[in-house]
């Protein structure tokens, strides 16, 4: 192994290991940012009437939300 392949080898584990926790941290804040956005889009898209509070747990609302 030459020296110049040694230093390269060397220069490519130094660099990994100084900025392998900011790439995870980055790629874990992005993952975080995707999941409030996802979460805030299906709140924007769930549509239809609050549940009844009178309802028993785990009762199902009608398509026409109660209304004959």
């Amino acid at each position: 192994m030459t020296h110049d392949v040694a230093n390269s080898v060397l220069a490519s584990v130094i660099a990994l290991r100084v900025f392998a926790p900011d790439a995870v941290a980055l790629v874990r804040r992005m993952l975080g940012a995707g999941v409030r956005v996802g979460a805030a889009a299906l709140m924007e898209r769930r549509g239809g009437a609050p549940p009844n509070p009178g309802a028993p747990a785990g009762s199902v609302q009608p398509e026409d939300g109660g209304r004959r």
